[in-house]
């Protein structure tokens, strides 16, 4: 990942933690992108209880926005993802992983 990538996922998870209503003491965002779409998934733990189904306040338009310059920056390396998983654990270090 380059600068420029660091700071985009900077950018995706500071638009899914404020969107998260409730709180949380750990997270885990999925994104997968094909042709015209964009589909995400959220999971949310707090207390120790995991919940799919949080209530959330995520601007769609602006994640898409993220998502869509994340992966031209990949594509323009040669490294075209298809997915990705942001989680994050109140206290610890962002984690990205990628799927090809």
């Amino acid at each position: 990942m380059i600068n420029e990538d660091i700071n985009i996922v900077q950018e995706i998870f500071q638009e899914v933690e404020a969107g998260i209503v409730h709180g949380y003491d750990a997270f885990s965002y999925g994104v997968e992108l094909g042709e015209g779409y964009i589909q995400t998934e959220l999971g949310v733990e707090k207390s120790g209880v995991e919940d799919w189904n949080a209530e959330t306040d995520i601007n769609g338009a602006i994640i898409l926005r993220l998502v869509d310059q994340l992966h031209a920056n990949a594509v323009e390396r040669g490294e075209p993802w298809k997915s990705f998983v942001l989680s994050y654990r109140e206290g610890e270090q962002i984690k990205t992983k990628f799927n090809y």
